[in-house]
């Protein structure tokens, strides 16, 4: 993985020399380009943006604008952030710069949910609506928590601040890794949760995975030859009932980590859908299938209303229910 400062030594943050003019370029161009912003396209950046009207009112009283930030940050059109440089002797944390660059966010002219700042050894992220800052990194910690710089300050999480809710990608995770596409990836014991008839070809399930001590959402892509052992481990009429609901609409069924398989798999094409990304694993060979009749976890709460649920389909000891085990 590419690192987002390439011979750059971090003892120049300790020199009285190294000032706002080298954070600009040395830090936050840095990080901007690897963000995916450029001067020019959908997503973009402009270069010390002035106001025609430099001041807010306060009531009837006009209060000066007096902060310029270095960059306003735009995608598909829409300011969504501004950040302001500092040089490393600048405790960017300070009332008085997050005041003003505040300020600036909420400037009609500009009007952006986020604001940041950078003085090199830290980089901030705020909302307008907040005290507290939504992020705090420094400089010895962007390589391990890239995933949160981009979860804050790239351009899809800028225009949908939901997102953030979303666990990271474990496909997107691997890539990064420099895993190939055709690398035999085996997960044990994985708990499927949503599935979906996506076409003839393909379907899909959800799941959730620990990986490096954060919890990742996984897309799991196979072809439909692959159901049946994936279903497997499921008493024969709840396999059914499971099977059907996915043959008629709206083509979802919801496993809730009932299902427990084993599996072969490898990294599938990236997919972006204009507001989020991830890379599928597809599955090559699934190697067992087994019924988790008791999870560990409740029920989920986020199941669309009409989707079948397998866990309202059985009851354990009580074989006057449907599917009583």
């Amino acid at each position: 993985m590419r690192t987002v400062f390439p011979d750059f030594d971090h003892a120049l943050l300790d020199d009285p020399e190294f000032k706002e003019d080298s954070v600009r370029e040395v830090i936050i161009t840095p990080i901007l380009s690897r963000l995916g912003y450029t001067p020019s396209g959908s997503d973009r950046v402009i270069r010390s943006k002035t106001l025609a009207h430099p001041f807010i009112y306060a009531g009837t009283r006009q209060v000066p604008i007096t902060l310029i930030p270095d960059y306003t940050l735009l995608s598909e059109g829409r300011v969504v952030c501004v950040l302001d440089a500092k040089r490393p002797s600048e405790d960017i944390l300070s009332r008085k710069h997050v005041q003003q660059a505040y300020s600036y966010a909420i400037h009609p002219e500009i009007k952006c949910v986020h604001f940041a700042l950078c003085n090199g050894r830290q980089l901030v992220v705020f909302d307008v609506d907040n005290a507290k800052p939504l992020l705090v990194v420094g400089y010895d910690e962007f390589e391990a928590r890239w995933t949160d710089v981009e979860r804050f300050l790239a351009p899809r999480f800028l225009r949908f601040p939901a997102l953030r809710k979303f666990a990271p990608d474990l496909g997107l995770a691997f890539s990064r890794l420099g895993l190939a596409k055709h690398a035999k990836i085996v997960f044990q014991g994985m708990q499927l949760n949503l599935f979906a008839r996506v076409s003839d070809e393909l379907m899909t399930a959800s799941a959730n995975s620990l990986f490096a001590e954060k919890d990742h959402c996984v897309s799991i892509d196979f072809h439909p030859r692959f159901l049946d052992p994936m279903l497997a481990g499921l008493p024969t009429s709840l396999a059914a009932q499971f099977r059907n609901a996915l043959s008629r609409a709206p083509f979802q069924a919801a496993a809730e980590m009932v299902i427990e398989f084993d599996a072969e798999l490898a990294l599938g094409d990236e997919v972006d859908n204009g507001t989020e990304q991830f890379i599928p694993l597809v599955v090559r060979k699934v190697l067992a299938s087994r019924f988790n009749h008791s999870p560990d976890c409740p029920p989920a709460a986020d199941i669309p209303r009409g989707v079948f649920r397998l866990r309202s389909a059985y009851s354990i000891g009580n074989s006057t229910t449907t599917g009583g085990y």
